[in-house]
């Protein structure tokens, strides 16, 4: 009996016939006939048979996908893509330690941590250190936690970091990011949720730069103002004590 291989997109989520497919040397190619996203599935590293060298593996800017099987031997094969991990991951970290930071970065900025007493970037003693000076807002920690267990929700991201930006919490929730990328470091929902705060920094600081200049514009002309009304009512007081002098 003739079995038919199905695929699960990564992209619509659909269960759909294996279609149009195609190989790139070890990486299957599969393009979804639902809604046209390709995925790519790559060779197992056990069956690779070109060795591996340190440093020579090219950078892909495509999502990286793998194989899955299910158990019975499923003729349906799932692609998963960093993504998927990354979801999982996050939804097990709100149940876990959702604000834990791992030990081989700063606690307070996120960055590389040198074997330095303190922290090269932000200059925080790891020795006086203490889990409090950084944990975020009630709110915030309540929100975050929610995210975490929806992660891969673009509209509740976006939702979160709005709010941050009314609240003035940017720094708060870039932070977050960042400690994302630090444990799942391919990430594509951290990556962009971090850009999206770099963006909303700049335009809050955009925005705030004109009102700034308009005061340094503004003062000299009161100023003027001021010393020229002042000016003119010196000269008519004069004017009129000379007058009645004359008179």
């Amino acid at each position: 009996m003739k079995r038919t291989v199905k695929i699960l997109c990564p992209s619509c989520e659909r269960l759909l016939t294996l279609g149009a497919f195609r190989l790139e040397g070890s990486t299957l190619v599969v393009t979804c006939v639902g809604c046209g996203v390709e995925s790519r599935a790559e060779q197992p590293a056990a069956a690779a048979v070109a060795p591996s060298f340190a440093g020579s593996r090219p950078v892909s800017q495509a999502p990286r996908v793998s194989l899955a099987s299910t158990e019975g031997g499923s003729n349906v094969v799932v692609l998963r893509t960093a993504g998927h991990d990354a979801v999982a991951k996050a939804a097990a970290a709100a149940d876990d330690a959702p604000f834990a930071v791992p030990d081989n970065v700063c606690p307070r900025c996120i960055a590389p941590r040198a074997a330095a007493a303190a922290c090269p970037h932000c200059g925080i003693s790891f020795e006086r250190y203490e889990a409090s000076m950084t944990m975020p807002p009630k709110w915030l920690r309540d929100d975050w936690v929610a995210l975490l267990r929806d992660w891969g929700n673009e509209a509740k991201h976006t939702m979160v970091r709005r709010k941050a930006q009314q609240l003035d919490a940017l720094a708060a929730v870039g932070r977050l990011y960042r400690l994302r990328l630090a444990t799942v470091p391919e990430d594509p929902f951290a990556h962009e949720g971090r850009a999206e705060i770099l963006r909303l920094a700049a335009v809050t600081i955009s925005l705030a730069r004109p009102g700034e200049d308009h005061e340094l514009t503004m003062s000299p002309r009161r100023r003027n103002a001021i010393l020229g009304l002042g000016g003119f009512a010196i000269f008519v007081v004069l004017f009129l004590a000379l007058r009645m002098l004359l008179s």
